[in-house]
């Protein structure tokens, strides 16, 4: 694991974890919680209704941060059903209680169960789309790793609070099969009409037309473009049994129930992915998303008009990509705001860039990533 650096002090990024806290959410959690104990970072985490209900999500959210060691995060419940349609979970993908085969200690009832985390799961459970946008105040780094209820709302509500954070998403999938129709990935098609919303388009449901509608994040410069890191990007990273042993006996010694969470969470995980033909492993998704938006791993991103399909159902949560012909990107670099696309436009829509989109990393790196921050391999 990373230690404390003795450097000169700076302003450490604040960075908000916008999660459904299913399985491979727990493991961006765990990354962002030890970078959060190395002093690297100051976390916050609120939650989204996805993979499980949102209430489900806080206790797997809070039950995580204390494993890893972090149980002073807060964790404050958003949106509890996505802006239009009826909420969809996955227990199939998940588990019963999203995270595998582990059960939580504490349940998503707030028991009895640890005290020193009983309250503030309690205020989760229980909070919405306002209390946890309220915490994003003063955030440098937004993560959004489940729907983009919340980011949605914010963007209509209290377009203030995003400020000039970066945004970073995991959703959405370029001329690529989804992995929940064969045009759309997950979050996206959870809350097509939040997705929309926050990329300016307008959708006809209600009552997301009065509230939600064309508040794309605004490029200035003080706010760079929000980055997407897509499934046809993130389903490369594949976590396979030797490497998660690797991982248990790394944390084991000194945090055994991590190691048990761990377990217990990816070998449900493998068997899903085998499931469906994929194999016994599991697509790292949030994780990779998580290193993008803080810069920590190499990659190459390119600008583009994006757009959703909200309203049909046969294309539900369908994201589109119109690539800017002349907008720079490319680079890490450009994930820091460092190059500006303004006057840039689509080839199709010839509109301007208002997103940027993950377009290739090296797997490997992630799991090195992963590795020095959590396990301590090749740590100085």
């Amino acid at each position: 694991m990373i230690k404390k650096s003795m450097a000169a002090e700076v302003e450490k990024p604040r960075v908000v974890a916008d999660v459904d806290t299913g399985i491979d959410d727990s493991l961006a959690l765990i990354y962002l919680a030890y970078l959060h104990s190395a002093g690297e970072i100051d976390l916050v985490v609120t939650i989204s209704a996805g993979n499980t209900t949102v209430g489900q999500a806080a206790v797997n959210s809070k039950e995580v941060l204390r494993l890893a060691g972090a149980p002073e995060v807060s964790v404050v419940a958003g949106a509890g059903k996505p802006l239009v349609l009826p909420l969809t979970t996955t227990p199939e993908t998940h588990g019963k209680r999203g995270l595998g085969y582990y059960s939580p200690e504490l349940e998503a009832g707030c028991g009895d169960a640890h005290e020193d985390v009983r309250g503030d799961v309690r205020a989760a459970v229980h909070g919405d789309a306002r209390a946890a946008v309220e915490t994003w105040r003063g955030a440098t780094h937004i993560l959004v790793a489940g729907p983009a209820t919340n980011l949605a709302w914010a963007l209509a509500h209290e377009p203030e609070v995003v400020g000039p954070a970066q945004i970073t998403l995991m959703t959405g999938a370029f001329n690529y099969p989804g992995n929940t129709t064969p045009t759309a990935e997950w979050n996206a098609w959870v809350d097509p009409h939040a997705l929309k919303a926050v990329f300016g388009g307008e959708a006809s449901g209600e009552p997301v037309a009065q509230s939600a509608q064309s508040v794309q994040c605004p490029r200035s410069p003080q706010r760079p473009l929000p980055v997407i890191c897509p499934l046809n990007v993130t389903e490369q990273v594949l976590l396979h049994p030797p490497r998660l042993s690797r991982w248990q006996d790394a944390v084991r010694p000194s945090r055994p129930q991590l190691a048990a969470l761990l377990g217990d969470a990816l070998r449900f995980y493998f068997e899903f992915h085998q499931s469906v033909g994929v194999g016994y492993c599991a697509q790292i998704h949030d994780l990779a998303a998580a290193m993008v938006m803080l810069g920590r791993i190499p990659c190459s991103l390119y600008d583009a008009t994006v757009d959703v399909e909200a309203d049909s159902p046969l294309m539900r949560g369908t994201t589109v990509a119109d690539r800017v012909v002349d907008g720079g990107g490319g680079s890490v670099a450009a994930v820091r705001g460092d190059v500006d696309p303004a006057g840039a436009c689509g080839a199709y829509w010839n509109r301007p860039a208002n997103a940027r989109i993950l377009e290739a990393l090296d797997p490997a790196d992630v799991f090195a990533e992963f590795e020095r921050v959590v396990c301590g391999f090749g740590a100085d």
